[in-house]
């Protein structure tokens, strides 16, 4: 991950979680409703994870393997 969602990540990890990580996710094409559901699950642990596929039926496969695999969110 490159970019400024890496440095929001980077901030997250460090502790600054203030406004910097939604920055990032909005920056990068992400709603803020849903960037605010996300930092509010890494404050509480869980994990964030970004996949730029190469066409559909790779995102298709994707989704369904995080989902069968107990993944929760899938934003596409």
């Amino acid at each position: 991950i490159a970019g400024p969602l890496a440095a929001g990540l980077a901030g997250a990890g460090a502790g600054g979680l203030t406004g910097g990580l939604i920055g990032a996710l909005v920056g990068s094409g992400i709603p803020e409703d849903r960037a605010k559901k996300y930092e509010e699950g890494i404050k509480n642990g869980r994990i964030v994870m970004g996949v730029k596929t190469r066409n559909d039926d790779d995102a298709t496969e994707i989704e369904r393997e995080w989902l069968v695999n107990k993944g929760e969110e899938v934003y596409r």
